[in-house]
């Protein structure tokens, strides 16, 4: 007779107290480690960013795993450069490549886990002495009742025939010709002090809002003589960009001769970060931010770093620099950018500033703007020079 042999199978008993008192050390142990690599990242964070610039397979290299595989044809950056031994140059090469992580940066642990690391994706172009990792731009989100009220008043706005956005109804002020259309994606973005509130989370409102120092910007330009436009929509948050892109189109095609393109936000840092002090005046400072994704990306950095280097050369300091931003799970990346190579995003300010502090600002930006888009448009009955042909 033959003999069959059956596999034997054990049973494990989940219920035991040894068993959940391992589970509930396990799950301790995972915390800490959690803890210990966020705070380290957050403190390495201060003094460092984590870059992502240039091809997409090398993006996720650190420098110093690039210089070292250079520095077998180069000599001079293994002098320059200390490198890891020929061994562990292949198993970090492996790694960076294989799960983009990067050993001498922790965050690269987390920040493809958790979507709140993507704020790490953040780089700094340009920033001002004071400015460090723990103080670029940061966006939150308004609280459930804003949103309510953004949702309802988007509704009215639907069922009386204004969106999408009718071109007569865009607010203009100078000249007949408008060069700059100013608009708000995140419009309730409103400030601590002005709405009487100390909670962080409900710096919003539907009409003490960010829509308020556009305003200001487009009053300033008018007394300039430069033509502008500005948009109040209300746009949901989750799709802001995307609707806020048709109120631009919608200018476009009103105005044919619209150049700048100004959305302006307001920051959640705190008041430590966002503001400055001049002859005894308070001023809310800037942030430009660029989105990597925006097919004139080059063209609106290079507006971005003249408008920093400019403002801080009347107020040093006053901009916090130019930040730029990739497309990822957690941010847009484009912010309507490819709209036009003279597209800007910039923070006015944070989450504790006054209005008076974010005018005094935007007075600044509206002189720096002003004299640029003066100095490029000729004057009435003459024609831009040109060199005589030989």
């Amino acid at each position: 007779m033959k003999k069959w042999n059956f596999a034997s199978f054990t049973s494990v008993n989940m219920s035991g107290q040894r068993v959940r008192r391992n589970f509930v050390i396990l799950m301790l142990c995972t915390a800490v480690i959690f803890m210990i690599a966020g705070g380290f990242a957050v403190l390495q964070a201060k003094v460092t960013t984590h870059t992502t610039d240039g091809n997409p397979l090398t993006s996720h290299v650190s420098n110093q795993t690039l210089v070292s595989l250079l520095g077998g044809n180069i000599p001079y950056l293994n002098e320059s450069v200390q490198t890891p031994s020929r061994d562990s140059l292949v198993s970090r090469l492996a790694l960076e490549l294989m799960m983009s992580i990067d050993i001498k940066d922790p965050r690269t642990f987390l920040g493809h886990e958790l979507p709140s690391f993507a704020l790490f994706d953040t780089e700094i172009y340009l920033a001002s002495e004071d400015v460090t990792f723990d103080s670029i731009p940061i966006d939150t989100p308004p609280d459930a009742k804003i949103e309510d009220q953004i949702a309802k008043a988007i509704e009215k706005a639907v069922q009386s025939g204004e969106l999408p956005d009718d071109p007569k109804k865009l607010v203009g002020a100078g000249p007949d010709s408008k060069k700059v259309f100013i608009y708000h994606s995140h419009f309730s973005e409103s400030f601590l002090p002005e709405i009487g509130s100390t909670n962080p989370n409900s710096a919003s409102h539907m009409n003490k809002n960010i829509t308020m120092v556009g305003k200001r910007l487009q009053q300033e330009l008018a007394k300039m003589n430069i033509g502008s436009i500005a948009s109040n929509k209300p746009y949901p948050y989750t799709s802001a960009y995307a609707m806020s892109k048709q109120t631009v189109l919608a200018a476009m095609k009103q105005e044919k001769e619209l150049e700048y393109f100004i959305d302006i936000h307001r920051d959640s840092q705190r008041r430590d970060h966002t503001t400055k002090t001049f002859n005894g005046k308070t001023y809310a400072r800037f942030a430009f931010v660029v989105g990597k994704a925006s097919k004139n990306y080059a063209q609106n950095l290079k507006l971005a770093e003249y408008l920093h280097k400019e403002i801080n050369r009347l107020y040093p300091g006053l901009s916090r620099g130019v930040f730029q931003k990739p497309k990822t799970r957690g941010t847009n990346g484009e912010y309507n950018q490819s709209l036009s190579p003279n597209s800007m995003l910039v923070e006015v300010g944070g989450i504790d500033n006054h209005f008076e502090e974010t005018y005094r600002a935007v007075d600044v930006l509206a002189k720096v703007l002003g004299e640029r888009i003066v100095d490029a448009t000729p004057a009435k009955g003459t024609v831009p020079s040109t060199k005589e042909k030989k």
